[in-house]
Protein backbone atom coordinates (compact mmCIF):
# COMPACT_ATOMS: atom_id res chain seq x y z
CA UNK A 1 0.00 0.00 0.00
CA UNK A 2 1.85 3.65 -0.88
CA UNK A 3 1.63 5.78 2.07
CA UNK A 4 2.12 9.72 2.00
CA UNK A 5 5.48 11.11 1.75
CA UNK A 6 5.78 14.19 3.63
CA UNK A 7 9.22 15.14 1.53
CA UNK A 8 7.38 15.13 -1.65
CA UNK A 9 6.68 18.35 -3.17
CA UNK A 10 3.19 19.06 -3.82
CA UNK A 11 1.80 18.94 -7.54
CA UNK A 12 1.19 22.40 -9.59
CA UNK A 13 -2.41 23.74 -9.17
CA UNK A 14 -3.14 23.65 -12.44
CA UNK A 15 -1.92 19.59 -12.62
CA UNK A 16 -4.44 19.05 -9.03
CA UNK A 17 -6.95 20.75 -11.35
CA UNK A 18 -7.01 18.62 -14.59
CA UNK A 19 -6.52 15.07 -11.74
CA UNK A 20 -9.63 15.84 -10.50
CA UNK A 21 -11.11 17.09 -13.66
CA UNK A 22 -10.58 14.22 -15.66
CA UNK A 23 -12.09 11.84 -12.40
CA UNK A 24 -14.87 13.17 -12.21
CA UNK A 25 -15.48 13.50 -16.16
CA UNK A 26 -15.21 9.57 -15.27
CA UNK A 27 -17.94 9.13 -12.80
CA UNK A 28 -18.51 5.22 -14.55
CA UNK A 29 -15.59 4.87 -12.58
CA UNK A 30 -16.60 5.92 -9.28
CA UNK A 31 -20.36 6.37 -9.41
CA UNK A 32 -21.45 2.95 -7.63
CA UNK A 33 -18.70 3.76 -4.62
CA UNK A 34 -20.32 7.18 -3.44
CA UNK A 35 -22.83 7.15 0.07
CA UNK A 36 -25.01 9.45 1.14
CA UNK A 37 -25.39 8.58 4.57
CA UNK A 38 -27.66 10.71 6.94
CA UNK A 39 -25.70 9.47 9.65
CA UNK A 40 -22.52 10.67 8.59
CA UNK A 41 -20.13 11.33 6.00
CA UNK A 42 -18.42 8.24 4.63
CA UNK A 43 -15.09 9.05 2.79
CA UNK A 44 -13.70 6.74 0.08
CA UNK A 45 -9.75 6.92 -1.08
CA UNK A 46 -10.01 6.08 -4.96
CA UNK A 47 -6.44 6.33 -5.85
CA UNK A 48 -3.27 6.84 -4.40
CA UNK A 49 0.32 7.29 -6.26
CA UNK A 50 3.48 8.87 -4.68
CA UNK A 51 2.88 11.74 -5.58
CA UNK A 52 -1.02 12.45 -4.82
CA UNK A 53 -4.14 10.19 -3.73
CA UNK A 54 -7.88 11.43 -4.57
CA UNK A 55 -11.04 10.74 -2.23
CA UNK A 56 -14.80 10.73 -2.91
CA UNK A 57 -17.01 12.14 -0.60
CA UNK A 58 -20.86 11.74 -0.41
CA UNK A 59 -22.41 14.37 1.56
CA UNK A 60 -26.28 14.56 3.25
CA UNK A 61 -28.17 17.52 4.00
CA UNK A 62 -26.53 19.44 6.74
CA UNK A 63 -23.63 17.69 6.81
CA UNK A 64 -20.00 19.34 7.00
CA UNK A 65 -16.46 18.45 8.34
CA UNK A 66 -15.42 21.29 10.94
CA UNK A 67 -12.79 23.93 10.60
CA UNK A 68 -9.58 22.26 9.18
CA UNK A 69 -6.61 22.33 7.49
CA UNK A 70 -4.75 19.46 5.14
CA UNK A 71 -1.50 18.93 6.90
CA UNK A 72 1.45 19.50 4.59
CA UNK A 73 -0.85 19.00 1.09
CA UNK A 74 -2.16 21.17 -1.02
CA UNK A 75 -5.27 19.97 -2.86
CA UNK A 76 -8.40 20.64 -4.82
CA UNK A 77 -11.58 19.72 -4.92
CA UNK A 78 -14.99 19.85 -7.36
CA UNK A 79 -18.43 19.36 -6.50
CA UNK A 80 -19.60 16.99 -9.09
CA UNK A 81 -23.42 17.00 -8.12
CA UNK A 82 -25.38 18.86 -5.43
CA UNK A 83 -24.39 22.42 -3.85
CA UNK A 84 -21.85 22.67 -1.29
CA UNK A 85 -20.09 25.88 1.02
CA UNK A 86 -16.73 26.31 1.75
CA UNK A 87 -16.37 28.72 4.71
CA UNK A 88 -12.90 30.66 5.12
CA UNK A 89 -12.54 32.11 8.41
CA UNK A 90 -11.36 35.30 8.87
CA UNK A 91 -8.85 35.78 11.35
CA UNK A 92 -9.16 38.52 14.09
CA UNK A 93 -12.37 38.08 14.08
CA UNK A 94 -14.02 39.22 10.96
CA UNK A 95 -17.04 37.64 8.91
CA UNK A 96 -15.89 34.51 7.23
CA UNK A 97 -16.15 34.20 3.67
CA UNK A 98 -18.19 31.86 1.96
CA UNK A 99 -18.41 30.08 -1.40
CA UNK A 100 -21.36 28.59 -2.72
CA UNK A 101 -19.54 25.48 -5.12
CA UNK A 102 -21.97 24.02 -7.77
CA UNK A 103 -21.23 20.49 -10.41
CA UNK A 104 -17.92 21.29 -11.84
CA UNK A 105 -17.14 24.33 -9.81
CA UNK A 106 -12.75 23.39 -8.60
CA UNK A 107 -11.88 24.75 -5.77
CA UNK A 108 -8.00 25.03 -5.45
CA UNK A 109 -6.45 24.57 -1.79
CA UNK A 110 -3.21 25.86 -1.22
CA UNK A 111 -0.56 24.05 1.75
CA UNK A 112 -1.80 26.05 4.52
CA UNK A 113 -5.55 26.63 3.72
CA UNK A 114 -7.62 26.63 6.63
CA UNK A 115 -11.85 25.80 6.25
CA UNK A 116 -15.04 24.50 6.40
CA UNK A 117 -16.69 22.56 3.95
CA UNK A 118 -20.54 22.00 4.39
CA UNK A 119 -23.81 20.85 2.23
CA UNK A 120 -26.18 23.50 3.49
CA UNK A 121 -28.78 22.90 0.43
CA UNK A 122 -31.91 20.88 0.59
CA UNK A 123 -30.66 17.80 -1.34
CA UNK A 124 -27.43 15.26 -1.06
CA UNK A 125 -23.92 16.32 -2.56
CA UNK A 126 -20.68 14.54 -3.87
CA UNK A 127 -17.11 15.83 -4.45
CA UNK A 128 -13.73 14.49 -5.56
CA UNK A 129 -10.71 15.54 -3.73
CA UNK A 130 -7.13 15.26 -4.69
CA UNK A 131 -4.34 16.18 -2.41
CA UNK A 132 -0.61 15.94 -2.95
CA UNK A 133 1.41 14.58 -1.48
CA UNK A 134 -1.79 12.09 0.05
CA UNK A 135 -3.48 13.14 3.92
CA UNK A 136 -0.67 12.25 6.34
CA UNK A 137 -2.59 14.77 8.98
CA UNK A 138 -5.47 17.65 9.29
CA UNK A 139 -5.73 19.72 11.88
CA UNK A 140 -8.81 21.66 13.66
CA UNK A 141 -9.36 24.78 14.42
CA UNK A 142 -11.29 26.49 16.49
CA UNK A 143 -14.02 28.17 14.18
CA UNK A 144 -13.69 31.89 16.64
CA UNK A 145 -10.10 32.20 17.39
CA UNK A 146 -8.75 30.12 14.63
CA UNK A 147 -6.68 28.15 17.43
CA UNK A 148 -5.30 24.57 16.89
CA UNK A 149 -7.54 22.32 18.80
CA UNK A 150 -6.66 18.37 17.35
CA UNK A 151 -4.17 17.64 14.54
CA UNK A 152 -5.92 13.97 13.54
CA UNK A 153 -3.41 11.77 12.09
CA UNK A 154 -4.62 10.04 8.61
CA UNK A 155 -4.16 6.17 8.34
CA UNK A 156 -4.21 5.57 4.76
CA UNK A 157 -7.01 3.08 2.92
CA UNK A 158 -6.49 0.80 0.09
CA UNK A 159 -7.24 2.79 -2.73
CA UNK A 160 -10.69 1.31 -4.06
CA UNK A 161 -9.87 1.71 -7.91
CA UNK A 162 -6.94 -0.02 -9.44
CA UNK A 163 -3.72 1.55 -10.35
CA UNK A 164 -4.49 1.83 -14.45
CA UNK A 165 -7.56 3.72 -13.25
CA UNK A 166 -6.10 6.95 -12.94
CA UNK A 167 -4.46 6.84 -16.49
CA UNK A 168 -7.81 5.64 -17.51
CA UNK A 169 -9.63 8.72 -16.18
CA UNK A 170 -7.05 10.82 -17.55
CA UNK A 171 -6.57 9.90 -20.76
CA UNK A 172 -7.48 12.97 -23.31
CA UNK A 173 -10.02 10.31 -25.20
CA UNK A 174 -11.73 10.21 -21.74
CA UNK A 175 -12.65 13.53 -21.14
CA UNK A 176 -16.05 14.32 -21.74
CA UNK A 177 -15.42 18.23 -21.81
CA UNK A 178 -12.84 17.94 -24.61
CA UNK A 179 -13.36 17.40 -28.23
Amino acid sequence: MLTATPSVTPLPAPVLADIVGGLAAACDLWRGLVRHDPDGRHPVRLLATEAYEVWLIGWARGQGVRVHDHGPSAGAFVVTEGELTEVLPCRGGGDAVERALGPGRVRDLAVGTVHDVVNRSDTTATSLHVYSPGLTTMTYYDPTTLLPMETATIVPERPALGPSAGTYALHPARRRDRP
